[in-house]
């Protein structure tokens, strides 16, 4: 019987794969819940999706789910649950709560999901644009963010002038860009969290022990400290003169691609959480650079305990960033120091360049100039 079944499936193959392809087809027409039709929801409806298992808002008569963006969201998670279900059209505007300049909505966008019914419909004033803000959103003539970067990347003419506006104009996806169409490039170009200490701690012991056998551990804690209070001055110093080599970016693809890779992507998507870390990779060949540099300055021993200190800044310094763009905290401290971060991305990327502290932008004069 069993045998019999196959055969005549085998002989009538097209015949069903026909009717499953017409009962698609016809499921898809009949379904009242197609695109082509608007979604209406009333405010009651709106208001119920309150959480953060389903979390909607009402902006200027529109409704957005932002269920899957409230994680990501620069203020915190915690500040959107305020008005999860609410109307935000004038919270928005209010800048005693946080004004959101135009990208902000260019990024709402995306989460639109249908309209307030015609009789809940309410009238706002317009901004001081003299429009409302959504009709400020320009047409993205940049790089398409649900497409592989790096090949728009390469077939690219961009003026400087026209990259560095666009890259520092921050977009959102709800999931890590692609990078590269080839899976195996791909994966490369991603790197979680947990990768550094992983990576990392493993060559931090090794640098101690062998370290410990030509010098003292006093020695060697002088060494470590004076590793990890250098890190501070160097993170702040490639993220100023090398991230942000953007002035005087030469013209053309190639220098705006590596531009892009080395930091100018994260500027375009700051909570890709796959591109917050360095890749091991990457970081292992400036390590690399940086050891030989140590080895010209200090005896064994001290290089290995200065390297030492580097690296756990280094590592601090990676998860304090992924921390500062995905955390949250009561700590008041903590949560300065977040906003300080967001602020360079989203308001002012030519100031701010300290990460895990404030410190050498007040001594350089880099620090913001008005406090927000």
């Amino acid at each position: 019987m069993i045998l019999w079944a196959f055969v005549f499936l085998g002989q009538n193959y097209y015949f069903f794969l026909f009717l499953f392809l017409l009962f698609g087809v016809l499921t898809n027409i009949m379904d009242p819940q197609t695109d082509s039709k608007q979604r209406e929801y009333s405010r009651a409806e709106v208001a119920k999706h309150d959480n953060v298992k389903s979390l909607w808002v009402i902006r200027g008569n529109q409704v957005f789910d932002l269920t899957t963006f409230h994680t990501d969201h620069p203020g915190g998670s915690d500040v959107l649950l305020q008005f999860a279900g609410q109307d935000i059209t004038e919270v928005m505007r209010d800048a005693t709560i946080h004004k959101h300049a135009i990208q902000a909505y260019r990024v709402l966008k995306d989460f639109y999901i249908g309209e307030i019914t015609s009789e809940e419909r309410q009238d706002h004033p317009t901004s001081e644009l003299g429009k409302d803000e959504m009709d400020c959103i320009e047409e993205e003539k940049f790089l398409d963010i649900h497409r592989p970067l790096v090949i728009q990347m390469w077939n690219s003419r961009f003026t400087n002038e026209f990259y560095l506006r666009e890259v520092h104009k921050a977009r959102h996806l709800p999931q890590p860009a692609v990078f590269f169409e080839n899976k195996f490039l791909e994966m490369f170009t991603r790197t979680p969290w947990w990768v550094i200490p992983m990576y990392w701690i493993p060559i931090l012991v090794t640098l101690l022990v062998l370290g410990s056998e030509y010098e003292p551990a006093n020695v060697m804690l002088v060494g470590f400290m004076f590793g990890l209070v250098s890190w501070t001055l160097m993170e702040y110093s490639i993220h100023r003169f090398i991230f942000h080599y953007d002035e005087n970016l030469p013209e053309g693809t190639v220098a705006q691609g590596i531009h892009f890779l080395l930091h100018g992507v994260h500027h375009f998507l700051p909570m890709d959480p796959m591109r917050l870390v360095m890749p091991p990779a990457l970081s292992t060949f400036l390590g690399l650079i940086i050891l030989g540099i140590l080895c010209c300055i200090f005896t064994p021993g001290m290089i290995h305990a200065v390297a030492a200190g580097l690296t756990t800044g280094y590592m601090l310094y990676d998860e304090c960033h992924y921390w500062l763009h995905h955390g949250t905290s009561s700590n008041k401290h903590l949560s300065q120091l977040k906003t300080y971060h967001l602020r360079h991305h989203y308001k002012d990327y030519k100031a701010g360049f300290g990460i895990t502290s404030d410190f050498w932008d007040n001594v350089f004069g880099t620090k913001f100039g008005t406090p927000e």
